[in-house]
Formats: structure tokens, sequence, C-alpha cells
């Protein structure tokens, strides 16, 4: 069976997160214990132990190597234990950067460091230009949005999420003016979002040649597995591709009703969500319901894999 791996972005963190994964697999604790030294940070605590920290993985800088140490982490074990590798690997948002990790593009100790500084640098560039806000227009059509957002300063798509429900991102006044007027003229539902920045907007502008020259100091080699950009829905292996549209998602809109098609139309029929997985499933879901969908929401949840699932206890 044709298969896709896929990893969730921020906004996706909750708290207790790969608890279960880190307890039961020892290639999950082994990894993650290993990028908190690569960091000096306790990733271990963000992610199992942050239902006392929720302000604190809230925010951009901590959620980002969270959510990148996690994901790497589960697909160690889930490899070791069904021998199912994917096809092809994508990502939303931050996800693109555990896909390029788990693609052998980007080394887990280059990428979590990356994705920290990544972190620290969306966060400068929120304050810097905020204060900003995301609103998801539900039963709209995404081109509609697209159109309205482009007469209105200082806002712009952020998400297309599926085929009924756009992201706009940008200052508090540029999306209130969106609102306004696509309430006006459609039938569109919204609802906002408590979200730590206006991420893929033009109030991240500031951040993006930062971006773009901490890429550059990163080593990437090319993808032993097919990537799909989040960013241009092109399929690569190419680490400069990698490069260019990870440095243009800063302000750019995430496809993931793109992503999800593409993937569709070279012949995935399975979609491996990583944890966090419910609400990245749910997208899926919605775009391709004739897929199957495994939300990896426990280790469980393997057993949807493969028969030859051989799982131990670790204790």
């Amino acid at each position: 069976m044709t298969t896709a791996f896929v990893f969730p972005g921020q906004g996706s963190q909750q708290p207790g997160m790969g608890e279960a994964f880190y307890e039961a697999w020892s290639e999950t604790r082994t990894q993650l214990d290993a990028l908190s030294d690569v960091l000096d940070d306790d990733l271990v605590a963000l992610c199992a132990d942050a239902d006392t920290e929720v302000a604190t993985l809230r925010e951009t800088h901590n959620a980002q190597p969270a959510l990148f140490g996690l994901g790497v982490a589960v697909y160690e074990g889930v490899v070791a234990r069904t021998g199912v590798t994917p096809d092809y690997v994508a990502g939303h948002s931050l996800g693109h950067f555990t896909a390029l990790a788990v693609a052998d593009t980007l080394s887990p100790a280059d990428g979590v460091r990356l994705v920290r500084r990544r972190g620290e640098l969306l966060a400068a560039a929120g304050q810097e230009a905020g204060p900003g806000t995301m609103l998801a227009v539900l039963l709209a059509d995404p081109d509609d949005v697209a159109a309205v957002c482009a007469s209105c300063n200082g806002v712009g798509v952020g998400l297309y999420n599926g085929p009924q429900q756009t992201v706009i991102s940008g200052t508090c006044a540029g999306v209130a003016a969106v609102r306004e007027e696509l309430d006006a003229r459609t039938r569109a539902r919204f609802r906002e979002l408590d979200v730590a920045a206006a991420f893929h907007s033009p109030v991240m502008a500031s951040a993006v040649d930062d971006v773009d020259q901490v890429m550059a100091s990163v080593d990437l080699t090319p993808a032993s597995i097919p990537v799909v950009s989040d960013v241009s829905r092109r399929i690569y292996t190419d680490p400069e591709v990698a490069r260019r549209d990870l440095a243009a998602q800063v302000t750019s809109a995430v496809d993931w009703h793109g992503v999800v098609g593409r993937l569709r139309e070279e012949g995935v029929e399975r979609f491996v969500v990583f944890p966090p997985a419910e609400s990245l499933a749910s997208l899926v879901e919605r775009i391709a319901p004739e897929a199957e969908v495994v939300a990896l929401d426990t280790p469980d949840a393997i057993e949807n894999l493969s028969s030859r699932v051989e799982v131990t206890d670790d204790g």
C-alpha cells in the first residue's frame, strides 16, 4: 500500500503530548533525550509533562523544537516496530522540517537547533510588527477569501487547510477588514484561533532574511524519501528546494489541501499522521475521505499499520 507519513505543525501541541510514546518505546526515549542534550533543554518535560506548562509550550521557541523532536522520536519507534517505511513524507508548516529529518535531508540535531532558532526569529518578528492574529474562514471558496485578502493591507491567506477551511493571517486591523468584507458578501463562518503570532503573513516579513541565513548555515543532503512541499506542492529530493521553500514559508501560505491532493495524485492510499495527530488527521480525512488515515494518537495505533507489528514492553 502506497503510504505517506505526515507531521503536524505548531498549534497542534497539547498538554501531555508524547508521554505514552516516551514511556512505551525505548527508541522514542533515546531520541528525545539526545535532542534535549543538543539544546541543553528538557524536551521531555515540554512534550510529556506540559499539563502544568501550557503557557510555556505555547511559546513559539518551545513549541517548535518540542513538536519536531516528538515527530522524529516517534518515527524511530514506528519504523523499529512495524518495518513500515513511507513512500512520501510531508509536513504542515513546522512539520515540513520534521519530514526533512525523516527523509535524511536534515540531521535531527541540526534540525532541533534550526527550529529553536526559527521559533525565536518568528516570535521576534511578531513582537516587532504585531500585534497580529489568525482567523479560520469556514464554508467559503478559498479563491474568494484570497481575493478579499489581496484587496486589504497587512493580511493574506496563511493556511489552505481544506476545500472549505481557509485561515487568514496578518495584522488585527487587516484580518478584521477581511472578515467584515467576507461577512457581507458570503455565507462564511469564522473561528478565532488562539495563536502565538500571525504566522505565514506579512507580519513575519522581518524574519525572512534571518531564517534564510539560518537555513543557509545548515548542511542539507538529498532526501532519501520524496518530500512534498507545503508551499509549492512540488515533490522533491533536491535540498535546495527545501532551502528556498522553507524561507518562503515564513510569509507564504501553507497549502495543505494541495499537499494531500498531490499525494493522492501520486497514488497514496494511506496517510499515517504523527502525534499530536488529531487535528491534522481530521484535515486529511476531510480532503481525502476515500483514503485510509492512521492517526498515531497512542502507541497501540501502530497495530493498524502492519501485521508484522511486534510491540515490546520497554518499561
